[in-house]
């Protein structure tokens, strides 16, 4: 069975796509949810007009998350924290403080789900944070864990 999908559908195609599925699997799932349409003359067209818009979403996303690329690595951002004589925080600086600085200190706003931090940062001292911010582009953010007085 041909349909054309009307939404992204994990492993089998993006938003206006024509992909061939199982009777079962179109008719029970794709079809009932409202995923996907099936794959009529009209439709097809319908499914040119969602690849053309798509692709003007994606050219945005993509010019947007450029800018904010340029944004966040122009200047370093400063976390306070309360930390030893030795520079070892009390406590850590988990993405989520560092999403609050950068939106707080750039004026860029980041999900803390973007900044995939291996572990948190326990040390006072220049990090190098990497910060996902589209499918393939990703911004290296300095941030400064500065000790509070």
């Amino acid at each position: 069975m041909k349909v054309i999908l009307k939404r992204d559908v994990a492993d089998l195609g993006r938003a206006g796509d024509v992909v061939d599925v199982a009777d079962g699997y179109g008719q029970n799932y794709l079809l009932r949810a409202g995923l996907a349409m099936r794959a009529t003359k009209g439709a097809l067209a319908d499914s040119e007009a969602m690849r053309v818009a798509r692709a003007k979403r994606e050219a945005a996303s993509r010019a947007d998350a450029e800018e904010r690329k340029t944004a966040l690595e122009a200047k370093p951002v400063q976390v306070r924290a309360k930390a030893g004589e030795d520079g070892t925080l009390y406590g850590s600086i988990g993405n989520g403080k560092i999403a609050d600085a950068v939106r707080s200190q750039l004026g860029v706003t980041v999900d803390r789900k973007d900044i995939p931090l291996d572990r948190p940062l326990k040390r006072t001292g220049s990090h190098e944070v990497p910060v996902k911010l589209y499918e393939d582009i990703e911004a290296a953010l300095h941030v400064e864990v500065v000790r509070e007085e």
